[in-house]
């Protein structure tokens, strides 16, 4: 199991930085097996940095979630993105099946929680 906070930036998109973030994750984790990656990304699904993980793991919620923000704590008139941006992920190896997921509407965070029941 893994855990990680990537880079903030408020666009969410490439940078540099977080290009070789996915490098070394990759380089870390790519080959080995039962692998659960799991964090605040800080950036959205869609990006060169999210597929070049991808090549490796599965993404777990892909194209599943609107947003992993809890909007009752976002300023939505100064940040409407939040409205639709997936920054929390979780990653699995293949060799991972996942038996259940989804992502509660709790209020505990300024993120949503991400619950996912792993057989491994």
């Amino acid at each position: 199991m893994c855990n990680m906070h990537g880079l903030w930036e408020l666009s969410g998109g490439d940078t540099p930085e977080r290009l070789k973030m996915s490098e070394i994750i990759v380089q870390e984790v790519g080959n080995k097996r039962k692998v659960i990656l799991a964090g605040d990304f800080n950036l959205r699904p869609n990006t060169q940095t999210v597929q070049n993980i991808e090549k490796h793991l599965a993404n777990v919620f892909k194209d599943q979630l609107r947003t992993t923000f809890n909007l009752k704590r976002k300023d939505l008139k100064k940040f409407p993105g939040y409205a639709s941006t997936v920054v929390d992920m979780i990653f699995t190896s293949k060799d991972v099946s996942i038996l259940s997921r989804g992502s509660p509407n709790v209020d505990v965070s300024d993120h949503m929680p991400l619950v996912v029941e792993f057989s491994v």
